[in-house]
């Protein structure tokens, strides 16, 4: 078992204070919020400087929480979509964390079971190969208030998508 901070927990911190307060409290790895690692890079920092920062606080990144919305049909919204996961792929890769954790909301509430598992496992199998690129897996979390919010239709997205870096998480 591995002593992990969620980036939530510290939910107005940033990023690199995350990482301190982690090695402070005795963890030995944060699961990183991607809005904080998000902001991190839209102010002009590069993931490459927040390796470094993980090593000398002897903390490992083990998850980057979440890429959100992955049911998105449009395709605008779907471009955008793959966007954020190479976004978050590449971060991950440079950071030597080994998932991404893949979060369906509410976009296709209200249609047929079929079509919601087939959109989605659509997606996630194109944001997989993503994953791959970078030697990246993803954890898929079912959300009790979204279409997708048991362990049996997770497991049959996940089948459906037919990836092997995919699986699921039970938070």
């Amino acid at each position: 078992m591995i002593m992990t901070m969620h980036g939530l927990t510290t939910m107005h911190c940033n990023l690199q204070t995350d990482i301190r307060i982690a090695q402070e409290t005795g963890y030995e790895a944060l699961e990183i919020f991607e809005g904080k690692l998000l902001r991190y890079l839209d102010a002009g920092f590069a993931a490459e400087a927040l390796a470094p920062l993980l090593g000398r606080h002897g903390i490992r990144a083990v998850c980057i929480n979440a890429l959100k919305d992955i049911e998105r049909v449009e395709p605008g919204e779907r471009a955008q979509l793959f966007a954020e996961a190479e976004r978050l792929c590449a971060a991950a890769a440079v950071l030597r964390c080994p998932t991404v954790q893949l979060v369906p909301f509410s976009g296709l509430e209200g249609r047929p079971w079929r079509e919601v598992l087939e959109l989605t496992a659509r997606n996630i199998a194109d944001i997989a190969d993503i994953g791959v690129r970078h030697g990246v897996r993803f954890q898929l979390e079912p959300i009790a208030w979204s279409p997708i919010h048991s362990l049996s239709q997770s497991l049959e997205v996940i089948e459906a998508a037919g990836r092997d870096n995919v699986g699921m998480v039970i938070d």
